[in-house]
């Protein structure tokens, strides 16, 4: 049995790098922009064989995928709205 590599492995090179753990697809579905942000958390899906993220929680999905040309999933996070919630319980010491 041969095991299956990660799927950032790439085998022409002699090391591993993350070949495909950029995003290539957003969803730009105004509803969804307007949501509260997922932050990160879950999202994530495969569009035309490619990783696809769409920010917004929502519960439906009718998502309008545009092209990223592949960039990390945090530059994808709305981090303002994902941490607005999170600002009126930060403990401080």
């Amino acid at each position: 049995m041969r095991v299956q590599p990660p799927l950032w492995h790439d085998e022409s090179a002699a090391h591993v790098r993350p070949t495909d753990a950029v995003v290539h697809w957003v969803c730009e579905r105004v509803a969804h922009r307007e949501a509260p942000s997922r932050g990160g958390r879950g999202g994530l899906t495969v569009y035309r064989g490619r990783w696809a993220y769409c920010d917004g929680m929502v519960d439906d999905d009718r998502h309008e995928w545009t092209a990223t040309g592949g960039v990390p999933i945090d530059r994808l996070v709305d981090w303002a709205k994902a941490l607005d919630p999170l600002r009126g319980h930060t403990v401080r010491r």
